[in-house]
């Protein structure tokens, strides 16, 4: 799927040894932006998982054989992919009103390709929060943006699931995919 079958197996690798130990968790970040249908280049796994597991993802993911690198504060999977985490409740974006939520909130997470996947309207508010929180990932964050609304076909109403500090961001760059 991401023309990487390495970074495509560390996923699955990562969500199994996380489901067999019952931790919720998420796929999130730029593997989510593909199964979402935007395909596009990624170097690592980002997971979305609670703050009060990480001593339980720590213990799991080394008995499966993932190194933790505390310089980069990352796993890294057997083959050497980085494995990042993002925690509930921590903000989406530099001062933004967005958080990122409980993978076992209802509407928070969907299936596809066997993984649990942030859904669409929670990607694109992260996306949002984050890239306007962060010069660095701006161009990154909201291109990812225009090319899920492309690629889903998504209607300008969607703007009402999303979190009302970031309705506008979405209106504007709803209107750019719309523009050309």
């Amino acid at each position: 799927m991401l023309g990487n079958e390495t970074l495509w197996d560390a996923a699955v690798r990562c969500h199994e040894v996380l489901a067999v130990s019952g931790i919720s968790h998420a796929i999130v970040g730029g593997v989510a932006v593909c199964l979402h249908g935007y395909r596009r280049n990624t170097v690592d796994v980002d997971l979305l998982v609670r703050r009060e597991d990480t001593e339980a993802i720590r213990e799991a993911l080394e008995a499966a054989g993932f190194q933790w690198s505390p310089q980069n504060h990352e796993f890294l999977s057997p083959s050497g992919v980085p494995i990042q985490f993002l925690l509930t409740g921590d903000r989406a974006g530099n001062d933004s009103e967005v958080r990122f939520p409980d993978p076992r909130a209802a509407n928070t997470v969907i299936l596809k390709e066997g993984l649990p996947v942030l859904s669409l309207a929670r990607l694109i508010e992260s996306k949002l929060a984050c890239g306007a929180g962060n010069l660095r990932r701006t161009h990154k964050d909201f291109a990812d943006v225009i090319e899920l609304i492309d690629v889903n076909q998504l209607p300008a109403s969607f703007v009402r699931f999303l979190h009302k500090s970031v309705r506008e961001s979405f209106r504007e760059l709803f209107r750019r995919t719309q523009a050309g």
